[in-house]
């Protein structure tokens, strides 16, 4: 079971600190992630069915874009981190 960590406003909106997640890649992570966390999470993270633009998606400190994107495989042993890469919401950002 993959391990997510969000982190900053991400984790305010979910919650949680970490969250246990059984997931063959990373899009599968987040469409499993969509269905079991609340609207709160969902309009935060997501726009429509795609990721916001300034959310970033590690696997084990990698961002994905250096990796397969959506399609990066995951084990159950891997660490995937959600961050806000700005500062959402503030004048400029």
């Amino acid at each position: 079971m993959a391990e997510v960590r969000f982190l900053g406003a991400i984790r305010k909106a979910a919650g949680l600190t970490t969250f246990g997640i059984d997931a063959g890649t990373v899009e599968q992570l987040l469409e499993a992630l969509k269905q079991v966390m609340g609207p709160a999470f969902q309009e935060f993270v997501f726009a429509g069915e795609k990721l916001q633009q300034d959310v970033e998606v590690l696997v084990n400190d990698r961002n994905i874009a250096l990796l397969d994107g959506l399609k990066t495989a995951l084990t159950p042993f891997d660490q995937v981190t959600l961050f806000i890469n700005s500062a959402r919401g503030l004048p400029g950002g």
